[in-house]
């Protein structure tokens, strides 16, 4: 899918959407996680502005046929059972890639309600000198896209206070199930 046909289906589905920002590498933070869907729209999100993230998405995800299709999208299988050593790796890619790099993680780390969001996502951008941007898809009032970059001062808790308090008022595909703990 090209840019052209990412913008079609966005208009002919009535969401609105703002730019991505001109910056060659970041860790995105997608919120609410609340369904498949937003895998589907926050894809199409990244292609209407010519972007391919890279994703992380739970392992048990990864079987035939959709292992090869997710791949082939930009997402990576993850083990949250186990220490995979993923935040490693994830900086060393930073480090080592050339031109713009942009990895995707919905830091609820699962699409039921929780409010013990994972922080993985500070310290991979803290080792790996990048900024965090918080990205959207709210479907109440159909929007979809970024918010300025997070501030990273601090400690890891108030960062992590700073970025739910961001996602305050957001709803998901399944309401019920997304909260920050500041409603």
């Amino acid at each position: 899918m090209g840019k052209k046909l990412a913008k079609f289906v966005l208009k002919c589905r009535k969401w609105n959407y703002n730019e991505f920002p001109d910056i060659d590498k970041a860790v995105v933070l997608m919120a609410p996680h609340t369904s498949m869907m937003d895998f589907v729209y926050g894809k199409i999100y990244f292609i209407a502005h010519g972007k391919k993230p890279t994703i992380l998405i739970k392992k048990e995800i990864f079987f035939w046929p959709m292992g090869p299709i997710l791949r082939k999208l930009g997402a990576i299988p993850v083990d949250r059972g186990k220490r995979t050593g993923i935040t490693d790796m994830a900086v060393e890619t930073f480090k080592n890639k050339e031109g713009r790099f942009y990895l995707v993680i919905t830091p609820e780390g699962t699409r039921k309600k929780t409010k013990n969001w994972k922080k993985g996502f500070i310290r991979i951008a803290k080792a790996a000198n990048v900024p965090v941007i918080c990205g959207f898809i709210d479907f109440k009032t159909r929007s979809m896209g970024v918010m300025e970059p997070l501030d990273m001062s601090g400690t890891d808790e108030e960062i992590m206070e700073r970025v739910k308090r961001r996602y305050v008022g957001f709803e998901g595909v399944h309401p019920e199930n997304f909260a920050t703990g500041y409603e």
